[in-house]
């Protein structure tokens, strides 16, 4: 008997879709990669979009399993259901089932975590409202007109017990939850959806004794925000673009935010690890893209697993997870160790594609590696392509910006001249796996840029373009399992260097998504002031030279 295929689909921000051949995945991919809208929802119209330009996506289906939220158009979910009955090739029998938000992500995340006993956490800004939540949880009866912002489950061979849930009726005037919080204050100081990293990295230039703030109230893992942040939260005067504050008074103010979040993440894992019995925790929701929150988490002795998508978008693959263990009663084979989940490419087409581009020169070195390598060294930025997207929001080495991290001016070109984003905005590192606790203090695997580390004193100053102020790092440790492309070129890189380090950023000009597509990756390398476009086998240049920053600069090497 084949496998049933299933189709996971997130509806809400950050629309996404997940196919899997019974336990087994087989693609994922975001609504923004196709449509070059950053954090596009999930609408009317998707499936023909995924269809014609995604060929796994036209195949016959036995299960679709959707999320919603409090803010996807559930009022037309039959016109949903019509276009999945009409765009795709559904089986005769075939079903359409939804589950609610925060059970979607549970399923992204303790499914593939490689667990057998763990405690769950989900914590974002808002769920589904509780009339669409299925399952039994301490308190449910007798609500109404609440939605969740928080969810803890106790999790044992494929059980799954939701003990607890933080509920809040969305009143703007006196909002609750970590979620919340850290959604107030990112709109205090960027407007607009997606800017919590700019918060955090804005942070680190702050100072913890500016402002007389309390700490977030925290209760049996419910988070309640004082009454002296909910007004400060009606103070428009730390927009980041306005000038009624100094840029050190946003610091400060993202700093005290960000530290009052850390201290209430913490005390809410260990509540959830005294309760469960367990110090193995997984964790989504949006919260959890906060890469210096979670390494205080992790500080904490517990043994953390956070998918590489834990935001929105990775519920769908959440959805078919639950379709394959729930629906079918099919064993999960999933695990989530890898993130380069988009679909096939296939990279022979470059050369086609090229024609189209007469001042670009393709070639073939049989020295690819040493030649990227001595590239770097020499100054030079790379964009590296390979098959495979990746899902999650983090560049991981498909779709990434590379360059050396010695030269201080490497930062500044980048965030000026190619991502055109604010001078504070880190860059972070690749680091070999082998390698990680020799700079950093860090040990084990961090393949999904989900957590920081300090670097050692003998290297502080060493390496500008990846080095935050506070001298830390989003530190992403590569194995030649995990990427052996990228693997070999750091390690050839030492060789030449002594240095087991490259900076990467995401493939992406200003405003832009990350591309996806070979073309996508040609017009963003022909319009930014990048030196090479690397293709594994093949390398691509510019028949009129783009500068180089460290002719620009006069850079020597840092230390």
């Amino acid at each position: 008997m084949n496998a049933p295929s299933i189709l996971g689909i997130n509806r809400t921000q950050d629309g996404t879709i997940s196919i899997f051949e019974g336990g087994k995945h087989v693609m994922s991919i975001h609504k923004e990669r196709l449509t070059k809208r950053k954090h596009h929802w999930g609408r009317l119209g998707d499936m023909k979009l995924y269809k014609e330009r995604i060929p796994a996506v036209d195949r016959p289906y036995d299960l679709v399993v959707e999320c919603w939220s409090a803010d996807t158009e559930r009022e037309k979910k039959e016109q949903y259901h019509e276009e999945l009955r009409t765009v795709l090739n559904l089986k005769p029998n075939a079903r359409i089932v939804e589950i609610s938000h925060h059970l979607s992500h549970l399923y992204s995340c303790y499914p593939p975590s490689g667990f057998d006993t763990c405690a769950v956490m989900i914590i974002d800004s808002v769920g589904s409202p509780v009339e669409h939540i299925k399952y039994d949880y301490p308190g449910k009866e007798g609500k109404e007109n609440l939605f969740e912002v928080a969810s803890y489950y106790y999790c044992q061979n494929g059980e799954i017990k939701c003990i607890k849930k933080q509920l809040h009726d969305r009143d703007p005037e006196n909002p609750h939850g970590l979620g919340n919080f850290y959604y107030k204050l990112t709109e205090c100081l960027f407007k607009g959806e997606g800017n919590e990293g700019k918060v955090m990295g804005l942070a680190a230039y702050g100072n913890l004794d500016a402002l007389d703030l309390p700490d977030l109230i925290v209760k049996e893992g419910e988070v309640f925000i004082p009454e002296e942040w909910q007004e400060m939260f009606k103070c428009t005067d730390y927009n980041y673009k306005d000038q009624k504050k100094t840029f050190q008074e946003k610091a400060d103010f993202a700093a005290k935010g960000q530290d009052v979040f850390e201290k209430a993440l913490i005390e809410i894992a260990a509540w959830l690890a005294e309760t469960t019995g367990t110090k193995n925790i997984a964790y989504a929701g949006g919260c959890a893209l906060n890469c210096v929150a979670n390494t205080k988490v992790l500080e904490q002795g517990y043994d953390l697993f956070i998918p590489p998508a834990p935001h929105d978008g990775g519920t769908s693959v959440g959805c078919a997870i639950y379709g394959a263990v729930e629906c079918f009663k099919i064993k999960n084979e999933y695990q989530w160790r890898f993130d380069y989940l988009g679909p096939d490419v296939d990279i022979q087409e470059v050369t086609k594609l090229i024609d189209n581009y007469p001042d670009l020169k393709i070639e073939k070195p049989e020295n690819l590696i040493e030649l990227c390598s001595d590239h770097l060294r020499w100054g030079k930025i790379l964009c590296v392509f390979q098959s495979n997207s990746e899902f999650g929001p983090r560049a991981l080495g498909n779709r990434s910006i590379v360059a050396d991290t010695r030269y201080a001016v490497n930062k500044f070109w980048i965030n000026a001249f190619i991502k055109g984003r604010e001078w504070f905005r880190p860059i972070a590192p690749f680091v070999l796996e082998e390698d990680v606790s020799e700079y950093f203090n860090f040990k084990g695997r961090t393949p999904f840029m989900l957590f920081t580390a300090f670097l050692h004193d003998k290297y502080k100053d060493k390496f500008p373009t990846i080095e935050h102020v506070d001298h830390s790092a989003r530190i992403q440790t590569v194995s030649k399992e995990d990427n052996e492309f990228i693997y070999d070129l750091i390690k050839n890189f030492k060789e030449k260097t002594g240095v087991g380090i490259i900076a990467n950023t995401s493939f992406n000009g200003k405003n832009e998504t990350m591309v996806e597509t070979l073309t996508d990756a040609i017009n963003c390398f022909v319009n930014n002031a990048i030196h090479y476009l690397v293709v594994p086998p093949y390398i691509i240049s510019k028949k009129n030279e783009v500068s180089n920053p460290l002719q620009l600069s006069n850079a020597k090497v840092a230390g």
